[in-house]
């Protein structure tokens, strides 16, 4: 990845995170956390809703980094309603941010399962070879 790449994807994550955390003061007073669980409620469109704002999956994320900070959050839960999507969003969000990932249903709480982490990639096999030595000839003289 050449240093535009990596300067335009730091870019991104910043914004997203400001996002959330702007998300975030508006609804600070209001907090839906629980027992130590961010309370998320499904919104048509692969949307949710928390602390009475609604938003996507990046916004939710960086509004939950911030709510891990400020309420020790342990997990999240999807209340009732959710799509697969969502339920794979969440447990890819909790994932990430190192918290407990669970669907409400019927009043229990029943783990969703998070997916893998990414592999890592493989190891450079074409590595650039090393330039050869300079030898030691003396150079012809000069006329």
């Amino acid at each position: 990845m050449n240093n535009g790449a990596k300067a335009m994807k730091s870019l991104v994550r910043g914004l997203v995170l400001a996002a959330g955390m702007v998300v975030a003061a508006g609804a600070y007073a209001r907090s839906d956390v629980r027992d130590g669980n961010a309370m998320v409620q499904p919104v048509k469109s692969d949307r949710y809703s928390i602390d009475g704002s609604t938003m996507g999956k990046a916004e939710l994320f960086g509004y939950i980094s911030d709510l891990k900070d400020r309420e020790e959050l342990t997990g999240i839960v999807l209340k009732k309603g959710g799509s697969d999507e969502q339920r794979k969003s969440i447990g890819s969000i909790a994932r990430t941010l190192q918290l407990k990932a669970f669907e409400q249903v019927d009043g229990e709480l029943k783990p969703i399962d998070q997916p893998a982490a990414a592999p890592a990639p493989p190891p450079i096999e074409n590595k650039p070879e090393a330039a050869p030595a300079a030898e030691a000839t003396p150079a012809p003289p000069a006329h």
